[in-house]
């Protein structure tokens, strides 16, 4: 009978603290802010972020401005921290912009994680993101590799100082002036439209441009237009970043070479089950890093929607 009474008492303590738990995490808000609410990038991750949030039972709150714009990124971020939130993930547009909202978060004792791209500052508890120094390193032996003809290549960038777009640049770069190929970088501010006309303008400057690396998908699908336009998809070699599903119809299509697939779903899953770990008190790894996979016309009907 007394080990009976025994654990009857522990049955009884178990599912209170189970109940307990269960109330905690229904009381648990976090916000996520990502870059953009229109890039295919962004989206994935955000749903992926979502549903991982569903399934722990917390709140989700999406306070990702619709533009690629830093300055509305920060004011998210200060309105999560007005609304007193129990924790915030960030997908940084600029990782230099947030600074004095990260203190205050600090001040407030709302643990911050950070995705896809790394910030400096001691508050981050953890960053999730792809390995994009290694992951650009495979971009660069690709093109070295199926480069059509002898020529410069041209990468078009995303902001300078950014912290993925100066690694995915740095690691094609790398490659390449090792083997001697002559790099020309160009900063497009993560922008089509800037990516399409800075394309245009250096194809125009040097006609012996023999492939692109576009930092990111919408970027290197806007300077397939512009080489397109030109007629010279046979002849330059197209390689993104990203895995975004226009990319691999493109790469299907035989309009672009190659892409790296970053995997965003692990991203907005690790993030959101990170953040849960540290509001309950838990030691998380500072940087879970995640290697890209290549993507091109050998496997791309894997990864086509």
């Amino acid at each position: 009978m007394k080990l009976v009474r025994i654990g009857i008492v522990f049955l009884v303590v178990m599912a209170v603290l189970l109940g307990a738990m269960a109330l905690a995490a229904e009381n648990v808000t976090i916000a996520y802010i990502g870059a953009s609410t229109n890039l295919p990038f962004w989206i994935t991750l955000r749903e992926a972020a979502r549903e991982k949030a569903k399934e722990l039972g917390v709140n989700f709150l999406d306070l990702t401005p619709p533009q690629l714009d830093a300055q509305a990124q920060k004011d998210a971020f200060d309105n999560a921290l007005q609304q007193k939130v129990s924790g915030i993930i960030i997908g940084a547009a600029d990782n230099r912009a947030l600074g004095d909202s990260l203190d205050k978060a600090q001040a407030m004792g709302i643990p911050v994680v950070a995705v896809d791209t790394g910030i400096d500052h001691p508050w981050i508890a953890s960053l999730v993101q792809t390995d994009n120094l290694a992951s650009a390193r495979i971009a660069g032996q690709y093109i070295l590799e199926h480069m059509r003809k002898p020529g410069k290549v041209l990468i078009v960038g995303g902001i300078l100082g950014h912290q993925t777009g100066d690694a995915r640049k740095n690691g094609v770069t790398e490659v390449l002036e090792k083997a001697g190929i002559e790099v020309i970088f160009r900063a497009a501010d993560w922008s089509p439209e800037k990516a399409y006309e800075i394309t245009q303008n250096e194809l125009n400057a040097h006609p012996d441009i023999t492939a692109i690396f576009g930092a990111w998908d919408p970027g290197a699908l806007a300077a397939k237009a512009a080489v397109a336009e030109k007629g010279l998809l046979d002849k330059i070699l197209i390689v993104g970043f990203d895995g975004d599903p226009a990319a691999v119809k493109a790469i299907k299509n035989g309009e672009m070479a190659a892409t790296i697939k970053q995997d965003n779903v692990k991203m907005g899953q690790d993030g959101v089950a990170l953040l849960y770990d540290v509001i309950q008190g838990k030691e998380v790894p500072k940087y879970i890093p995640i290697m890209g996979i290549l993507i091109d016309a050998n496997n791309a009907d894997q990864f086509l929607e």
